[in-house]
């Protein structure tokens, strides 16, 4: 495989624009009133959002997420990946990763930034060198992490390494909820520890939400303590009884619920300077547009970005077209990333959204939207079915309100 620099951000230049305008749709969803701080923020914000063609789950479209490691020092509840319960014997070895993962990902010119995930990342040893090699092909890095383990001399080394921002969980505010959802006393001081040590490093800082009936009325603490860091989003994630999840479905929100998370997290949008992106929740850009935008098609907004945006690559190389659908549409020891991309079946069935069955199909807000794929295959095993927990109301989703 002959080695590929990434472009960069600006290349081409119809990428910026495409930010902009997501940002611009999103203040016309929500009537968000920081858009002049966050575009005071754009050197930050264009390298993190690299390749960024829109807005949907997951935050934009497209972008890759290597899961390094499913080992992991907490064992969540929630966990897609069931962290901390692999030895390690799966994973790639750091030769593999750099031709077959990151020098096959730069022959994708769709890719620009590359998230590395887990697990708990930190774990490997060769993160470090991974993150340096990745910087050097042309990716902005980034690291998605439950920030416990991110001490100053950490943080140095990350930026040094060329890292340029992480992804840091968050579930509760309170200390013994906290650590309870996650498996381990002291996770939460330690995480929050952690980010203040990766911002005070100068790195972009994201925080990630697993919304869930365990913290439904905590969720706009939560999102006021993202706020006063000055993250720069919140990926706000809807428990999906997937990985370890299936053993607690019983927090996994109703149709009512996940409608009420949607009309309070846009509110909530209104005065903060984060942009929440909810994952697991297409919807809220739906009811959105509805709403507010009298169900006008956008070409900005993705919804759903399963196969369509997302490239998630598991330990032993498998691709899957979501980190909460365990299927593969190919594996990088034996396709590159470009074949699985581009002609895998599984990704191109999954682009064409005539494929969805039931309400999704009929939805008027289908293109926008297109269900929680995730949601559909965990109920029914079936990725193509209706969402079986959408909140949109029938006059909604018909488009005669």
């Amino acid at each position: 495989m002959t080695s590929r620099s990434v472009k960069p951000f600006y290349d081409p230049p119809s990428l910026i624009f495409k930010q902009l305008k997501s940002a611009l749709m999103i203040r016309r969803l929500t009537g968000w009133s920081k858009l002049p701080w966050w575009a005071g923020q754009a050197d930050k914000i264009f390298r993190i959002a690299a390749g960024c063609q829109g807005i949907g789950c997951f935050g934009y479209p497209v972008h890759p997420v290597f899961e390094i490691t499913a080992r992991c020092n907490l064992k969540c509840d929630h966990c897609h990946a069931s962290g901390g319960e692999s030895d390690g014997s799966e994973e790639l070895s750091t030769g593999e990763i750099k031709t077959r993962v990151i020098d096959s990902l730069a022959q994708v010119e769709d890719f620009k930034s590359l998230i590395f995930s887990g697990g708990e990342p930190l774990l490997r040893d060769d993160l470090f060198e991974l993150i340096r090699y990745s910087r050097e092909r042309g990716f902005y890095p980034i690291i998605a992490t439950n920030a416990t383990l991110i001490t100053e001399d950490v943080a140095q080394k990350l930026k040094k390494s060329g890292n340029i921002g992480i992804a840091a969980s968050i579930d509760s505010m309170r200390d013994d909820v906290h650590d309870a959802f996650r498996g381990m006393d002291g996770a939460l001081r330690m995480a929050r520890e952690g980010i203040r040590n990766a911002s005070d490093a100068g790195m972009y800082v994201q925080i990630n939400i697993t919304a869930s009936k365990i913290n439904q009325e905590e969720l706009p603490d939560i999102i006021s303590f993202a706020d006063n860091l000055r993250a720069h989003v919140i990926l706000l994630y809807q428990f999906i009884p997937s990985g370890r999840g299936e053993e607690s479905s019983e927090l996994e929100f109703s149709k009512d619920e996940f409608r009420n998370e949607i009309l309070l997290t846009s509110n909530l949008q209104r005065d903060i300077h984060p942009v929440i992106a909810p994952v697991g929740l297409p919807q809220y850009w739906a009811l959105q547009n509805v709403m507010k935008n009298a169900g006008e098609k956008s070409d900005v907004v993705r919804g759903c970005i399963c196969g369509n945006g997302m490239f998630y690559i598991k330990p032993n190389g498998d691709v899957w077209p979501c980190a909460f659908v365990p299927l593969s549409g190919g594996n990088l020891k034996h396709q590159t990333a470009k074949e699985i991309w581009e002609n895998s079946e599984l990704f191109v069935k999954l682009r064409d959204r005539s494929n969805l069955k039931g309400i999704c199909h009929d939805c008027n807000q289908r293109e926008m939207c297109g269900g929680c794929r995730a949601r559909s295959y965990a109920h029914t095993g079936d990725l193509f079915s209706e969402d079986p927990k959408c909140p949109l109301k029938e006059e909604e989703r018909i488009g005669k309100i």
